[in-house]
């Protein structure tokens, strides 16, 4: 009478552990978080707190789906830039570091090159030549900054349309305008601003040491930043390459019928050995 074999799962392995532990620690933060600002009143915070738990099972679906493990490292870096959403609108940390703003977009262009060079895997397949090698990398490159794109973008939609205030302001003190010249063949250079005194509402002022720019800089500035990233990803995979592949390995997945198919073949193995030993 024929039975139906079923192979075992792989055991789930120390980076598997890693893993797991990694998402478990998101998850009480974020929870944790959530019932703190409850507590003192603060609903938007809470609400959103709890919300970006949800993030922690889009990754653990995604990984079943998709019949992955993520790289407890590479998980580690997502989950710090969201960790770090947390703190810097809900906790302020905007406010208090403002070079936390920075550090963030500088991981995110990190974070979301891998992303690129993992997903160019999935078209071309895990590379083993020069060419792909560099064809994923510059994939990985330029995916990030579409991201970077795509949020500035996104902060500006809810500025103009939602009325709120992503596209944080600077005080300058120094400006060119072709538009005070009222011709592009001259421009005006207005410097040394040391006030402005804005009239609004019912007879209302506000006064300001220098001049409000009302999120020109930091938009572009966090391109910017992302953009540093994005290079120091690129050098950095660059001399990997070079060097043995050691960092590549250690952030991005084989494609994933690679994977798969490694994780079928580690059942099989054992369950050879078990079959073997009865």
């Amino acid at each position: 009478m024929s039975q139906k074999i079923r192979a075992k799962k792989p055991p789930v392995g120390a980076a598997g552990a890693a893993y797991f532990a990694i998402l478990g620690v998101y998850a009480c933060f974020c929870v944790g978080s959530s019932v703190y600002f409850f507590t003192v009143h603060q609903v938007r915070n809470g609400v959103m707190s709890l919300l970006f738990v949800l993030i922690a099972g889009v990754i653990e679906l995604a990984s079943v789906l998709f019949c992955v493990r993520t790289r407890p490292v590479f998980i580690a870096g997502v989950l710090l830039i969201a960790v770090g959403c947390i703190l810097g609108t809900c906790y302020d940390f905007y406010t208090k570091l403002p070079v936390f703003d920075v550090i963030l977009h500088g991981l995110s262009g990190v974070v979301f090159a891998c992303c690129g060079f993992a997903l160019m895997q999935v078209f071309i397949g895990e590379p083993t030549s020069l060419k792909g090698y560099v064809a994923c990398i510059l994939f990985g490159f330029a995916f990030s900054m579409m991201i970077a794109v795509l949020w500035e973008l996104f902060e500006y939609m809810s500025t103009a349309l939602l009325g709120l205030d992503m596209q944080e302001d600077s005080i300058i003190h120094g400006f060119g305008s072709y538009f005070l010249a009222g011709s592009h063949n001259e421009i005006v250079i207005v410097d040394g601003i040391v006030k402005t005194v804005i009239y609004y509402g019912d007879g209302q002022t506000l006064v300001i040491d220098g001049y409000l720019d009302i999120g020109l800089y930091d938009t572009l500035g966090d391109m910017l930043v992302c953009f540093i990233g994005g290079i120091l990803f690129l050098a950095a995979f660059a001399i990997d390459r070079a060097a043995g592949g050691k960092l590549c390995r250690a952030l991005i997945l084989p494609p994933a019928k690679k994977f798969a198919a490694r994780a079928a073949a580690e059942g099989g193995s054992e369950l050879a050995a078990g079959e073997s030993g009865s």
